[in-house]
């Protein structure tokens, strides 16, 4: 099915690429800190950046949120219809609404006709908030999901608005993926894939990736977030590490490194999180190793194009590239020029 492609503020959905997304952490009026958020996202490769729109005083947040960020900012709106058209008023490039709780139809048509005169998209969000007048009514509870879509957009189709994106999100990672692999054979509209309250931490990305790598694999899905309980930065290093994966970037760093032994005599527990922070920052297929000695190192990760190892003697690195040694430094001299041969790499 052709895909229909279009503008979200700087950046276009629907051309094939996958565009990274996270939501800010607190209420929309810690303008400060969410700017430095946003900011920092953005300098490690998110795409947009979604926000709660709460009350007016949220509203009046995010007009100055986006006047000091440098990516698209989208506007996430429940029970007011009033605050998603006053947001697309102030500027916001995108809007998030959940049919279920929007106000009925009388409302979103009002949402739909300043969207369409400013030529704002719109996603439609689609969980189990949403199935609630749905609830039963297919043949099964996927049906319920697309009787709920269905029916939203019999209205935006009736207004010819187009510039929309999908999601049908779950909590179960089975339930998740069908739901996206139906909607990808049934809908022209660009589909933003996640896996809704999957948990913090190691839970959370593990529950993430059974649900997307599939759909990733299988060229479904143009914006995506990995929702975690968690700092925003590890959903975009989940995120990136999909993608890398799934084979959808190739512009990305492959970071490998041992869980130590008896043999280690240095600390690369804490070297590892140095070099992982400073690849945040790093858009290179380039790999990258973090050893513990090396057995593991010149030997087991020969194929690195760069890598650090303990040495076998205490506070002393080896440097290493393909199996070749570099010679033998103390941490920050080693890590310093780990960096630079990352920051002059070129395949």
């Amino acid at each position: 099915m052709n895909k229909l492609s279009f503008p979200i503020g700087s950046k276009t959905i629907g051309d094939g690429s996958v565009l990274l997304q996270s939501m800010g952490d607190r209420k929309t009026t810690e303008v400060d800190f969410l700017i430095e958020e946003t900011n920092l996202l953005a300098r490690m490769g998110m795409d947009m950046m979604r926000f709660s729109v709460l009350d007016e005083d949220d509203v009046l947040a995010l007009k100055k949120i986006k006047e000091h960020v440098a990516i698209p900012v989208i506007a996430d709106i429940h029970f007011n219809a009033h605050y998603a058209i006053e947001a697309m008023e102030n500027g916001i490039d995108k809007i998030r609404i959940n049919p279920g709780n929007i106000g009925g139809p009388a409302r979103l048509r009002e949402v739909i006709s300043v969207a369409k005169r400013l030529s704002v998209p719109i996603r439609i969000g689609v969980n189990s908030g949403s199935l609630m007048a749905y609830k039963g009514k297919g043949k099964d509870e996927l049906e319920d999901y697309f009787l709920a879509m269905d029916d939203t957009l019999s209205l935006f189709r009736e207004m010819s608005f187009d510039h929309l994106v999908l999601s049908l999100k779950s909590s179960s990672p089975e339930r998740t993926r069908k739901l996206y692999e139906i909607a990808s054979k049934r809908y022209p509209y660009p589909l933003h894939i996640g896996l809704t309250e999957s948990g913090f931490g190691v839970m959370g990305a593990t529950n993430s990736a059974v649900a997307l790598f599939p759909l990733l694999k299988e060229g479904i899905g143009d914006t995506l977030r990995v929702s975690l309980s968690d700092e925003r930065k590890e959903e975009l290093r989940v995120c990136k590490t999909l993608l890398r994966l799934s084979g959808r970037r190739k512009d990305l760093p492959t970071l490998v490194v041992c869980p130590t032994c008896g043999r280690t005599l240095v600390d690369i527990k804490d070297l590892a999180r140095e070099v992982c922070d400073l690849l945040d920052f790093v858009f290179k297929d380039i790999k990258v190793a973090v050893m513990g000695c090396p057995v593991n190192g010149v030997g087991e990760a020969k194929d690195a194009d760069i890598g650090i190892a303990g040495s076998g003697k205490k506070d002393v690195y080896l440097l290493f590239s393909h199996g070749k040694s570099l010679g033998l430094h103390e941490k920050k001299e080693a890590f310093d020029l780990l960096k630079k041969y990352i920051e002059d790499f070129r395949r």
